[in-house]
């Protein structure tokens, strides 16, 4: 860790001429009831139906402005979980695969209670003219679907995961051109662990008539990829839709494509729905295939194990200062899905509370029987 920010000091002290600064953050307060399903009932193995479990994250953000072109941004989290399950259920908290250094510790382990902190963020931003420079550990963001993104290949989350508010940082070094108001190229290097695991790709974004257009190619995961994504207006509607073609001749899945297409609309100003399809090519539609990919579902490298889904999403804004919404997302091949609701309170300008369920079905050893059936409150501060 402290090697990494040495680095940025060397390299970019001799530009401090000039420095101001800025820091923002939240508390969030996640107390869950779980129920397991009966799928992990397996003899030999202990087995609890039941659990508690309380997840509060204390996120910092502040940004250091050296002079008129650049910055530096740290996001730092500190994670106190209780789980009576023995583990943790929520997140990547550890270094993920789109991540070289480890800036995560464990502060302490006692029983069922554990501390944790580390860096999601740190990078330095510079402009000059056209020109946009990152590097560090940074969220890239690509992509236009709103429950799935294909084409976010760096910073991927599984929907399901409603303790999850901020995506993985990536450690990267980016490059962005602007060539008009609404198009731009990027290139994107990400470092791994070792020279030879680095990924990289290129997007270019533009806009023609009211649908902002996006082209992307790169190399990750040992696998070549071509894609791109596009969004825009059809007459009240929004629409949406991102492809990806990925190959590889080293892999154990040689080929697949990834498809969303959605569309969304403001029926009234309370009133917004959503829908939208994925086609998942690296997904299988036997149920038996499951356990194959079950490890790489869990780590987030993945986000489903089947092919063929479908999402609904409504929004009501009850008052001024509360609104509700309903989420199902349904995997057409096995039949199993899953359905979350939650209710929130603005109680001050600076302050959110809800309550909120996820209710899963299936039958036995389909894609969403694995999720538990769960209940929880949230609170957040904002300072």
């Amino acid at each position: 860790m402290k090697k990494f920010v040495v680095i940025f000091i060397f390299l970019f002290a001799k530009n401090i001429y000039s420095i101001d600064y800025d820091i923002s953050g939240y508390i969030y307060e996640l107390p869950v009831y779980n129920t397991m399903p009966d799928i992990y009932n397996i003899p030999g193995i202990e087995y609890k139906q039941e659990s508690f479990t309380n997840l509060t994250r204390l996120r910092l953000t502040p940004e250091l402005y050296i002079g008129d072109n650049g910055k530096i941004v740290l996001h730092y989290e500190m994670n106190m979980l209780y789980s009576d399950m023995g583990q943790a259920m929520f997140g990547s908290i550890g270094k993920t695969n789109r991540q070289a250094v480890n800036l995560s510790n464990e502060i302490t382990q006692n029983g069922d209670f554990s501390l944790t902190h580390f860096i999601d963020r740190l990078y330095y931003k510079h402009t000059a003219l056209n020109w946009e420079f990152a590097f560090g550990r940074q969220r890239i963001a690509w992509g236009s679907g709103r429950i799935w993104q294909p084409t976010d290949l760096f910073n991927p989350i599984n929907p399901a995961n409603f303790s999850k508010t901020e995506k993985d940082g990536a450690d990267a070094a980016s490059i962005k051109y602007f060539i008009g108001n609404f198009s731009d190229i990027e290139f994107v290097y990400n470092f791994r662990e070792r020279w030879e695991y680095g990924n990289f790709g290129a997007r270019y974004r533009t806009n023609i008539s009211e649908y902002d257009l996006a082209a992307i190619a790169g190399y990750f995961d040992k696998r070549a990829v071509l894609g791109g994504d596009f969004a825009g207006n059809l007459f009240d509607a929004g629409v949406r839709g991102e492809l990806v073609y990925s190959f590889s001749r080293e892999t154990e899945n040689k080929e697949f494509v990834r498809v969303i297409l959605g569309a969304d609309y403001q029926f009234t100003q309370d009133v917004y729905a959503l829908i939208e399809y994925q086609y998942n090519g690296e997904g299988t539609n036997e149920k038996s295939e499951y356990f194959d990919n079950f490890m790489r579902l869990q780590k987030g490298e993945i986000q489903n194990l089947g092919k063929n889904y479908l999402a609904a999403q409504s929004t009501y804004q009850v008052h001024p200062l509360v609104s509700s919404s309903l989420m199902l997302i349904s995997n057409l091949g096995d039949g199993s899905g899953m359905l979350l609701g939650n209710i929130g309170w603005s109680a001050l300008d600076n302050l959110s509370i809800g309550i909120g369920a996820m209710y899963v079905y299936g039958e036995d050893f389909t894609e969403y029987q694995f999720y538990p059936k769960s209940v929880y409150l949230t609170g957040e501060y904002f300072f």
